[in-house]
């Protein structure tokens, strides 16, 4: 593990270990005793890129991370790819407990909400303070799974939104007011809803959502059903109308032909077609069993495409809808403003 990654000042309920010269792993800390800045600084000066932990303390670790997460995050000796590789480790067991909790509810459960919300204002500020947007840039290209692929939408999302604040101001017009405090709050809640786009495949069989190939008829129906029961589940939470609606049409295509209502043009919110845009540039850019990731660019030229012909991307077709245009699922004003963002993205890249 990084050894940035420990606070001074906290008391780890883990032990923590060096790698001697000879290959021997030595007790540099005990559990339950407090770290001090100056072992932290001794150890900084001896040079080791990395200190180790016992694999069976591995859960005690992970609830250390979030415990920790927004000093971690501000930490100076901690370099930003570190910092990134921190919070996609607590954002995926966030978001993983997030579903299998919300699985046995058949609802989103108050303390998940309110874990979603730390870790979402946790990451505003910290691509709010980075230099760079290299952390974003080396998400690109990893594997699809669920909740990786969630935490690549959340940062993609706020820090495509953050670049943009006159689009934050149209998802939710209502108020008089635009100050900064309620752009941060907007921009949470829009975290929020990125990361939780996909809650409702919780009652879709892993079968499904690891199968190596392309869906049969009966599985793409089954798919469909997410974003409404990703709505359902979040009804009665501690979330704003906003942030639902995006759940439930994050699938819906700005000219027609998406799901689950078919929903089309200005019907869909602002924050939905945001969504839409983001999961699928992901979604391409990721490899798959059955499929290499696409490069950044090769998947913006498809994005901006035209359709060889009319028919909807994906259903019963063998044909992956990677490989063909897919313009008429977007909104194309935000969509250029998205291609514009992945410029400064893929030149740190």
């Amino acid at each position: 593990i990084p050894p940035g990654a420990i606070i001074p000042g906290s008391l780890p309920k883990f032990k923590i270990y060096v790698l001697s010269q000879d290959g021997r792993y030595i007790l540099w800390a005990r559990d339950g005793n407090e770290v001090r800045k100056e072992q932290l600084n001794t150890l900084a000066e001896s040079g080791p890129q990395e200190v180790f932990i016992d694999l069976e303390e591995e859960i005690r670790y992970e609830e250390y991370l979030e415990t920790h997460l927004g000093n971690i995050l501000d930490s100076q000796g901690m370099p930003d790819d570190q910092k990134a590789d921190v919070f996609s480790r607590v954002s995926t067991n966030v978001v993983k407990d997030s579903f299998e909790t919300s699985l046995g509810l058949g609802r989103m459960h108050d303390d998940a909400v309110r874990r979603t919300q730390a870790l979402v204002s946790h990451s505003l500020i910290f691509i709010a303070e980075s230099n760079s947007l290299k952390p974003l840039a080396k998400m690109i290209g990893h594997d699809y799974k669920t909740y990786e692929h969630a935490t690549k939408v959340l940062w993609f999302t706020v820090a495509f939104l953050r670049s943009n604040p006159d689009i934050l101001e149209e998802i939710d017009p209502g108020f008089p007011t635009f100050d900064e405090v309620r752009k941060k709050e907007i921009l949470k809640q829009c975290g929020v809803s990125a990361i939780l786009h996909d809650i409702g495949k919780v009652f879709v069989s892993q079968d499904i959502l690891n199968k190596d190939g392309p869906l049969d008829a009966l599985e793409w129906e089954i798919i469909k059903r997410h974003p409404l029961s990703g709505f359902a589940m979040l009804v009665d939470s501690e979330t704003p109308d906003f942030v639902r609606k995006a759940i439930l049409q994050h699938h819906e295509d700005f000219h027609g032909g998406g799901y689950p209502m078919s929903a089309k043009g200005e019907s869909i919110t602002i924050l939905a077609r945001v969504l839409r845009i983001v999961d699928v540039f992901d979604a391409m850019t990721s490899r798959r069993p059955y499929k290499e990731a696409l490069p950044a660019a090769r998947a913006a030229q498809i994005m901006v495409g035209k359709p060889s012909n009319g028919n909807e991307p994906g259903k019963d077709s063998k044909e992956d809808p990677r490989d063909r245009g897919m313009i008429q699922c977007f909104d194309e004003r935000l969509l250029r403003k998205f291609i514009v963002f992945l410029g400064k993205v893929s030149s740190q890249m």
